[in-house]
């Protein structure tokens, strides 16, 4: 990784055009994302305009000639949580300034795929809960496509927020290989909530089930950091005991129980940052100590 890191940052005009040739593959178009956040992260976005512009000029004309949105969300929050984390070293704070654009990022993604959005909903009713089945079963249909619709606006956002995410961590492991190594390692590990800003995601979260549908389209992204703790309260656990083991039977459960696990990262999270349990862990003695 450190070789690619290199590699990248040795020529401007080569990563601009890697940038922009990897947001158009369907699958690692984050990617782009992330070789524009290293040169913002290594060298802040005033000294990387020309790495920044090309991909967001690619962007744009996927965007407004060709209707594909997707490209150009993820590369300007990319783009704008590396130009946080540049500046306040933090991941906290692009956590509280991600779940601020994840906010506005629900609007957008409402109003640019709403017919889309509809369109997925009728599908989706017409496969798990047919209108026959849903008045058997005393259910209003109004009130499922209000939860559908919403929850599907939510989960739309959701992936985008989880692929500028996912671009700028790789692009802070990559940094931290070429130029800081385990720098990356133990900055992640250390993520911990303040017990103010968990709960309150806990409650955006949470509100959409208990009190409105429509407020149901915040619940994914207000559960993203949440997750992002979780994640990284696992990977600081397992690290302390030194299990490579572990942290693979953790992701391969993810990839078997992802909604279950993603829940109970973010309700672990909650609990974390009240109990902090790798300050706790730290103090437990070893096992083999003599009583």
């Amino acid at each position: 990784m450190a070789r690619l890191a290199h590699y990248l940052m040795a020529s401007e005009w080569r990563a601009a055009l890697i940038a922009s040739l990897l947001l158009f593959l369907p699958l690692l178009s984050w990617a782009g994302a992330s070789v524009v956040a290293l040169y913002a992260l290594r060298r802040g976005l005033d000294k990387s305009l020309m790495v920044t512009a090309v991909p967001m000029l690619v962007a744009s004309v996927m965007a407004f000639g060709f209707g594909d949105s997707a490209m150009l969300l993820v590369l300007v929050i990319t783009v704008v949580l590396a130009a946080v984390l540049h500046r306040t070293l933090s991941w906290l704070a692009v956590l509280m300034v991600g779940l601020g654009l994840s906010l506005v990022l629900v609007f957008l993604v409402g109003a640019l795929y709403e017919e889309t959005l509809k369109g997925l909903v009728v599908a989706i009713k017409e496969v798990i809960a047919p209108p026959a089945q849903l008045t058997a079963l005393g259910v209003d249909g109004a009130t499922v496509d209000a939860w559908m619709a919403s929850l599907s606006v939510g989960a739309l956002s959701f992936v985008h927020m989880v692929s500028a995410l996912f671009a700028l961590t790789f692009a802070r492991a990559l940094q931290a290989q070429a130029y800081n190594p385990g720098g990356f390692k133990a900055e992640f590990e250390a993520v911990m909530l303040p017990p103010v800003f968990a709960v309150g995601c806990l409650v955006l979260a949470a509100t959409g089930f208990l009190i409105d549908p429509w407020m149901l389209r915040f619940s994914p992204v207000g559960a993203l950091p949440l997750m992002f703790a979780g994640i990284a309260l696992v990977h600081g656990l397992t690290s302390m005991r030194e299990s490579r083991g572990l942290i693979i039977m953790f992701y391969t459960a993810l990839v078997f129980f992802t909604p279950y696990l993603l829940l109970l990262l973010a309700l672990l999270a909650v609990i974390d940052a009240y109990v902090d349990f790798r300050t706790r862990a730290r103090q437990e003695p070893p096992e083999d100590e003599d009583e």
